[in-house]
């Protein structure tokens, strides 16, 4: 369905109080500022996650993307099925 102009301001008056609706907002203060606070344990993930192994794979995807743009990059045929077999493999013995 196509939300054109007139049904998307119907879409917006929808939502809103008799009072947004006849005056256009609600009276009162507003706050210009929000605050987020990370905890402890989210700062531990992204410390753990930033020194881990994985933080070569920009690396590796710097080198991948270099070697498609030079048509220099191969892709081992045999390996890749065998590795969607297993991955198939994989599901139908969680499905179970």
């Amino acid at each position: 369905m196509k939300i054109d102009k007139f049904h998307s301001n119907y879409i917006n008056n929808a939502y809103k109080t008799k009072d947004e609706a006849k005056k256009g907002y609600v009276p009162g203060s507003t706050s210009n500022k929000s605050t987020v606070e990370i905890s402890s344990q989210a700062k531990e993930l992204i410390k753990r996650i930033s020194e881990s192994e994985e933080s070569n794979f920009s690396e590796k995807v710097e080198k991948i993307r270099r070697s498609i743009q030079q048509g220099t990059y191969k892709v081992d045929t045999e390996e890749l099925a065998d590795k969607i077999l297993e991955k198939i493999d994989s599901e139908r013995l969680e499905s179970k």
